[in-house]
């Protein structure tokens, strides 16, 4: 029988789950009419925030294998919005950097896509919002 705590512990997860489905299907839904994939856009992302940054910084930030980016970074390529290039300080280091291109697209969709992302924190206040950001830190420190 599960005590109380591992009940409430066990339904916090569900719903935290729940709820980075609901965020994920909006992402993907948004990046799809834009004719790229979730990984594809977090990429452009990324590079847009940043600037040039090494791969594998981008794959550890995704939480997914080299392999995965790998793959993502040669469609990107392939559609002219990412190239790669090599570390100044190390050449062995390949870093991801977006063309002017990539920027055009990125800053084309980010402002909308930052809009529907607010509007699923929507029913929340701003002090709520920031209620569960700290305890969500929490949970991840």
């Amino acid at each position: 029988m599960a005590s109380e705590k591992t009940e409430a512990a066990m339904k916090l997860i569900e719903k935290l789950n729940r709820t980075a489905d609901k965020i994920r299907k909006v992402q993907a839904k948004y990046v799809f009419e834009k004719k790229l994939t979730a990984p594809q856009f977090a990429v452009l992302e990324i590079l847009s925030r940043t600037g040039p940054v090494p791969l594998k910084r981008i794959s550890d930030e995704m939480m997914v294998t080299g392999a995965n980016i790998t793959c993502v970074v040669d469609n990107l390529e392939k559609e002219g919005f990412v190239r790669r290039v090599h570390s100044k300080e190390d050449r062995r280091v390949i870093l991801g950097e977006l063309t002017p291109e990539g920027r055009k697209k990125v800053e084309g969709i980010l402002p909308e896509y930052m809009e529907k992302l607010a509007s699923l924190t929507s029913g929340l206040t701003e002090s709520e919002q920031k209620q569960l950001i700290a305890l969500l830190d929490k949970l991840t420190v």
